[in-house]
């Protein structure tokens, strides 16, 4: 498993939508992850990375649990 989620499944752990985590971090109240402007990288859209270090560590969660919650659903 990568390292590096998308909002979608930063959403899934957290419990949230992922709309509510990609305004978050473009917004910056939120700052396991980083929002990358069109600007920044030369696409037309928002680019999210998010590394799943930084997310358990703001959750307060270990990795383990992190991961457990990814696997959920499937």
């Amino acid at each position: 498993m990568y390292d590096i989620l998308t909002a979608r499944a930063a959403a899934k752990v957290i419990g949230c939508g992922a709309q509510e985590v990609r305004h978050k971090l473009r917004v910056g109240v939120w700052t396991f992850g980083r929002a990358i402007s069109p600007k920044e990288s030369k696409l037309k859209q928002w680019q999210y990375e998010i590394n799943k270090k930084d997310l358990a560590r703001f959750l307060q969660i270990s990795l383990e649990e992190l991961n457990e919650r990814l696997e959920g659903d499937e």
